[in-house]
């Protein structure tokens, strides 16, 4: 019987290994389906457990690698087998939705800085210049578009449209040199947390036993995490007073707690939108309208954001 079910097991992974390929070569025509590799491996991970699901991995990692070169194997080797092993752990273990998914986003968070530093140390690719280089050459591709318009614009839009390309560039380019760790904190989160509610949904749909995310409506940050956050800005302040250049540390910082409050108060309103009388394409719209016009809501949710962390508004805790 034991053998029975370890055969069964190797073919269950050996099934899921194919599938990682397929996922592998369809990212190479539609870069959005790589976010969803780890999906299939912490399915595998809660039925057959997680040492099924890492030697699936590896294969899959190998055959990437024999099928569509090494370097294309590295990239899900190195970025998203940690992410898929690091939730599947959680998985395994039974441990809550919030939880895993801080697992996976550590694990990748990790894995991206150390990609960036492999492309750093073995090709010479200064990752965040390549982007900002990249950028550029965006940029002055439209202006060009602009610039070799038909003569029906005139000439005073032209210059106002190539001025606010300028401006965009200077933007992206401060965003991009100074709040990328930000920026990869935020990303690392959103990715791990897709990941976890798919493979949760698919996983109900074959009867395996995957713990359900409550939401967003009931997600929260935990207390710790400010208490973190501040300790680092303390930090950062003291450091400053010792004339260490440490303006780039603070703006990343307050960005990653601006974020995480308007995350922890946009929360916070489809809360109490769900539990009110409001009809559903009601609600809808005004968290899509509250999204959209973030610019102008957005400090405000990140006051009631760090109002719930201290005293929580919705009694969840």
């Amino acid at each position: 019987m034991n053998r029975n079910l370890k055969t069964s097991s190797i073919t269950e992974a050996a099934m899921i290994t194919g599938i990682l390929v397929v996922v592998a070569y369809l990212s190479s025509f539609f870069s959005i389906v790589m976010f969803f590799y780890p999906t299939p491996a912490i399915i595998l991970a809660k039925r057959k457990g997680l040492k099924y699901s890492a030697l699936s991995l590896i294969a899959s990692d190998i055959l990437i690698s024999m099928l569509l070169g090494i370097q294309t194997g590295m990239i899900f080797l190195i970025l998203y087998t940690p992410l898929a092993v690091a939730l599947s752990y959680g998985v395994c273990r039974d441990e809550d939705a919030n939880k895993t998914i801080l697992y996976g986003s550590a694990a990748y968070m990790v894995s991206f800085v150390v990609l960036i530093l492999l492309m750093n140390a073995v090709m010479g690719i200064n990752f965040v210049q390549q982007m900002t280089e990249m950028y550029d050459e965006s940029i002055n591709i439209m202006k060009e578009m602009v610039s070799n318009a038909p003569a029906g614009m005139g000439g005073a839009d032209t210059e106002n449209m190539i001025k606010t390309f300028d401006e965009m560039g200077k933007t992206m380019n401060f965003i991009i040199t100074n709040v990328f760790p930000a920026i990869m904190v935020v990303s690392s989160v959103l990715t791990s947390y897709i990941n976890y509610v798919v493979a949760s949904r698919f996983a109900r749909r074959f009867s395996i036993d995957i713990k359900q995310h409550e939401g967003l409506s009931y997600f929260s940050f935990p207390r710790s995490f400010m208490i973190g956050m501040a300790g680092l800005l303390l930090l950062s302040f003291l450091l400053s007073l010792v004339n260490i250049n440490v303006s780039a540390i603070q703006v990343n910082l307050f960005m990653i707690v601006f974020a995480a409050m308007f995350i922890q108060g946009f929360a916070v309103l489809k809360f109490y939108l769900m539990r009110s009388a409001m009809s559903r394409a009601l609600k809808t719209i005004i968290m899509a309208t509250v999204l959209l016009m973030s610019a102008g809501l957005a400090q405000m949710l990140a006051v009631i954001g760090l109002m719930d962390l201290a005293i929580d508004l919705r009694k969840i805790k």
